[in-house]
């Protein structure tokens, strides 16, 4: 067995293996439906993954994870995102892949009446929401005085985990959910009092102890971990060079990351230099 004290349950290759290898879809409702409970929604019978995890398409293709997409027995499509980093535009982006999926349930011979509900669950490692401590919030297109909702298709929650205290305010399953989440390096102590009074987190308990003992498995979240922090330095120095505003700057940085064997598509996106510009240097 590994030793493991400061594995991150928010790497994007455990969050997806946890969530959309085959056979979990009883993980993925359980976290959806305890979501959906503490909202006061219906919880769901069924759900299925349709981006499945694939330890062989994942292991060295870096382009096919994503967030994890679910749909329902009565058609509702399900977004998860995991976000370890961020600011009030993650409200924007948010709406916008919501809005995104939403359009694409119209095929071109549907009419608007054959849209279906899509609900977005977003689990953040850092606050968004200002002036409101709840560690899950609920979002619907509401009437400003009646509080009438006008559809449910519109359904998107924040999970905040910096938000989290561990009283009686949510749910109990979903404070669970958000103590596994927020465990960072307290995993092992907090999975040994969560399985002992909830089923799903043994099994949970269970396939992390399988992914940490699979070199495949492991050394996938080892080169997302790097990646993570490779973007972080990314994201630092592009914040330098911006307020420096020095073009020498971009360069000597897109040199650097270039060096460090980062994507030229990435290092343009964030430095503001041309493809054309990186692949000279």
């Amino acid at each position: 067995m590994r030793s493991n004290k400061d594995f991150n349950v928010l790497n994007d290759y455990f969050m997806r293996y946890m969530f959309a290898a085959k056979g979990h879809e009883h993980i993925l409702k359980n976290l959806i439906n305890s979501v959906r409970i503490d909202a006061n929604q219906e919880p769901f019978e069924s759900i299925e993954v349709l981006n499945s995890f694939n330890l062989k398409e994942n292991i060295n293709d870096k382009e096919s994870i994503a967030d994890v997409k679910g749909k329902t027995k009565s058609g509702e499509t399900i977004l998860i995102e995991i976000q370890r980093i961020g600011n009030q535009s993650f409200i924007y982006r948010s709406l916008y892949y919501w809005a995104k999926n939403y359009s694409t349930n119209l095929k071109s011979k549907n009419i608007y009446s054959d849209l279906t509900p899509v609900i977005s669950i977003n689990i953040l490692d850092f606050n968004l929401i200002k002036d409101i401590d709840k560690a899950h919030s609920c979002y619907f297109i509401k009437e400003l005085e009646t509080n009438h909702i006008l559809t449910n298709h519109l359904e998107i929650h924040f999970l905040e985990l910096k938000k989290f205290k561990n009283d009686n305010s949510l749910y109990e399953e979903l404070s669970d959910w958000f103590n596994f989440l927020s465990s960072r390096d307290k995993l092992e102590d907090i999975m040994k009092v969560l399985v002992k009074k909830n089923p799903i987190m043994k099994e949970v308990y269970d396939e992390y102890y399988k992914f940490v003992n699979s070199n495949d498995l492991y050394n996938g979240y080892s080169d997302y971990e790097r990646d993570y922090f490779n973007i972080l330095m990314l994201n630092e120095e592009r914040i330098k060079g911006i307020e420096e505003g020095k073009k020498e700057q971009q360069i000597s940085i897109a040199r650097n990351l270039k060096k460090s064997g980062i994507d030229i598509k990435i290092i343009s996106e964030n430095t503001g230099l041309s493809i054309e510009e990186i692949k000279k240097l």
